[in-house]
């Protein structure tokens, strides 16, 4: 009796445990910090095909895929710390079981150094520069290399050529602006981006 009783107790916890997947909405909360900085963070996150979520301020999406709620809030914990933007960060990480998402409705995610990072419905048409106006545009500290991750590749992209900010986005890509250094040159080339620009 005993052991069916346990065996029906790990049964009835085995979902909570469960490993997040793409498509999963966890609610994330930074504590320990001014009010100010929480809004810039504390929010509904829905994990991409990728199984990444791109949070506000960092440079590259924080992967999700496999992990329980407790390991993505120290996941994000370390992120933030390794990119020097919070030096004791306090992260709650919460699933939102109870979140119904359309399996019609994919997003695009934007991060980095954006006024709103974050995620947006795709819409077909969508180009990288509607996609970071979504976030609010570029902030103080945005560089002109502009990173798009799809289907497991990188792309370095230009800000700077109207080429680039007019590149058509696919369901489920995901955008990274980064930091500029003390000088804002382009890191990527020409012939890896050639494929992505419409005729």
């Amino acid at each position: 009796m005993k052991a069916a009783l346990f065996l029906s107790m790990v049964l009835s916890i085995s979902p909570a445990l469960a490993g997040l997947e793409p498509g999963d909405t966890v609610k994330i909360s930074l504590l320990g910090v001014e009010g100010d900085e929480q809004a810039k963070v504390n929010g509904q996150y829905r994990i991409g095909e990728s199984g990444t979520i791109a949070m506000p301020l960092l440079d590259k999406p924080v992967t999700a895929r496999g992990l329980n709620a407790e390991q993505l809030a120290r996941a994000i914990e370390a992120a933030y710390r390794a990119e020097q933007i919070y030096t004791k960060p306090s992260i709650q990480a919460e699933v939102l079981k109870g979140v119904i998402v359309d399996p019609n409705e994919t997003i695009v995610s934007i991060g980095g150094q954006v006024r709103k990072a974050g995620q947006t419905t795709f819409r077909k048409g969508m180009t990288v520069i509607l996609a970071i106006d979504a976030a609010g545009g570029r902030n103080d500290f945005g560089s002109r290399n502009v990173v798009l991750l799809r289907a497991g590749k990188q792309y370095c992209l230009d800000f700077h050529n109207l080429k680039h900010k007019n590149i058509e986005l696919l369901p489920n890509d995901s955008l990274q602006v980064e930091q500029k250094g003390v000088i804002d040159r382009w890191k990527g080339d020409d012939e890896t981006v050639k494929p992505l620009i419409s005729k």
